[in-house]
């Protein structure tokens, strides 16, 4: 992610690449641009260019929407992200300060009005209302200095207020309890919108995992994958705040933990909707603490950011510490059968990881087990682990799947855990985070693994067989499945 320090940065790239799709057709932030970022899930980098209603400001999604894409910012193979992630968070860059941050270039202190300076979106009709999904809040722990990062849905109350929901957990709940401890009710944040990706990358990990534990500095996880430090400044109307400099906009302000409101106009407690969340469903309203903006800072012409919770923008960012977390307690475990790992879409983010192995020997056997027990460990919210084969192309869900019909033992090869912490989207977990884990073992036995051989054919030119014409309505017809399986060679 070396050269992309900010947005306007990736846009440019992106374009160059040819990875991007620039919308000059008006889009309003009500409805229509979710419902666009919405149809060019898993496609090229979407922008807005004309917003309705906000003249001049442009909106950007789906930046981290291909694993492909961001592989190529990080320079690496897609299947080897985890390890250049854990790689990096074992090697920090400390942040640095600055002046004259970007990001402070415009600053509003008074009359400040969220709606009108920000073109935030409603994404459905039964939505609670419009709410910011892509706020990076910084906050700085009062005890140790290290800086935390993390992203939380945050639904407009009024022209200074909005929610923020913080699930058990988090980072920032301790931080906040610190603040309570000291006999203080007011956290002062950031909440940065828009930034570099290896700050949005880094600081993206959902909740309790191994690889960064309470305590640990994301802006220097974000510094070594950028190859450079974080360039923060400090904040102009809360002491203690610091914003990121090369952030697009930037709301100032502190958490109230003394003040909850509802996410919901009812005041129901997690009985209606609130928005689509990444596990898939619309996500119940609770009652939680207030933020209130003390400023709004920004760029000259910032772009608004805005993930999709639910597109494999927000599935990438969330799978992909969890996937550094996981590949970095197995390469411990077993460094000589653990090969990669990875989260399918279909696992929602962090609920479930495909790890690969590679046996040497029979003396091999069993360790597949040793690591999916450390796999489900290195992570608080993961509940699925299947372990496959080298073979296996772990991103292909059918192939995984395969793998799982013809190669797993469910008498021997399929463990339920008693109840443990999960991710309360699971299907095993209850609002307490509580259920079970599951384990499959879908790898051939060793020692029977002539019984388990593809069959290798010829390479075949099709253009020379077909034409071009024809060659490429084979290919525009084949799905992802037998692309991958013709791409490969055993």
């Amino acid at each position: 992610m070396r050269g992309i320090p900010n947005l306007g940065a990736f846009v440019e790239q992106a374009r160059r690449d040819g990875d991007l799709l620039e919308i000059d057709r008006p889009a309003d932030p009500y409805l229509e641009v979710a419902s666009v970022a919405r149809a060019t899930d898993g496609g090229p980098a979407v922008l807005f260019r004309n917003v309705t209603g906000h003249p001049g400001r442009t909106i950007l999604t789906n930046v981290f929407g291909s694993r492909a894409r961001i592989a190529r910012m990080c320079g690496v193979h897609p299947d080897y992200l985890p390890r250049f992630l854990a790689d990096a968070a074992h090697a920090p860059v400390a942040s640095v300060e600055v002046k004259d941050a970007p990001s402070q270039k415009h600053a509003i202190v008074k009359d400040i009005d969220i709606a009108r300076t920000v073109p935030i979106t409603q994404q459905t009709k039964d939505d609670a209302g419009y709410v910011i999904t892509g706020g990076l809040v910084i906050a700085k722990d009062p005890e140790t200095g290290a800086f935390n990062g993390s992203y939380h849905r945050m639904r407009v109350l009024s022209k200074d207020t909005t929610c923020m929901t913080i699930q058990a957990g988090r980072h920032l709940l301790e931080i906040a309890r610190k603040y309570k401890k000291a006999g203080k009710n007011r956290v002062p944040v950031t909440v940065n919108v828009g930034a570099g990706p290896a700050v949005l990358l880094a600081t993206s990990g959902s909740t309790q995992q191994t690889l960064t534990p309470m305590g640990y500095d994301e802006l220097g996880f974000a510094g070594a994958l950028q190859g450079e430090p974080v360039a923060i400044a400090p904040s102009l109307t809360q002491p203690g705040a610091w914003s990121l400099a090369e952030a697009e906009l930037v709301l100032e302000g502190y958490i109230d933990m003394a003040q909850l409101a509802s996410e919901e106009d009812s005041g129901q407690d997690g009985v209606k909707g609130m928005m689509p969340e990444a596990g898939g469903y619309m996500g119940r309203a609770w009652k939680v603490w207030t933020f209130t903006v003390t400023a709004i800072t920004h760029r000259e012409g910032y772009t608004y950011w805005f993930p999709l919770a639910i597109n494999a923008e927000t599935t990438n960012l969330m799978g992909l510490p969890a996937e550094a977390s996981v590949y970095d307690a197995c390469r411990r475990i077993s460094p000589r059968v653990f090969d990669t790992c990875q989260v399918l879409q279909g696992m929602r983010g962090c609920l479930g990881m495909v790890i690969r192995i590679q046996r040497k020997s029979f003396r091999d056997e069993g360790l597949q087990n040793n690591l999916a027990f450390g796999a489900l460990s290195a992570h608080s919210d993961m509940g699925w682990v299947i372990a496959v084969d080298h073979d296996i192309d772990i991103g292909n869900a059918d192939d995984v799947l395969w793998a799982v019909i013809t190669r797993g033992d469910m008498k021997d090869g399929l463990m339920l855990s008693p109840l443990a912490k999960v991710s309360g989207m699971l299907a095993e977990g209850s609002a307490a985070g509580l259920g079970r884990k599951v384990y499959i073992d879908a790898t051939a036995p060793f020692a029977e693994r002539e019984r388990y051989t593809r069959g290798v054919f010829e390479s075949v030119d099709l253009e020379a067989w077909l034409g071009p014409e024809g060659a490429a309505k084979v290919r525009g017809e084949q799905g992802d499945y037998v692309k991958s399986l013709l791409a490969r060679h055993y």
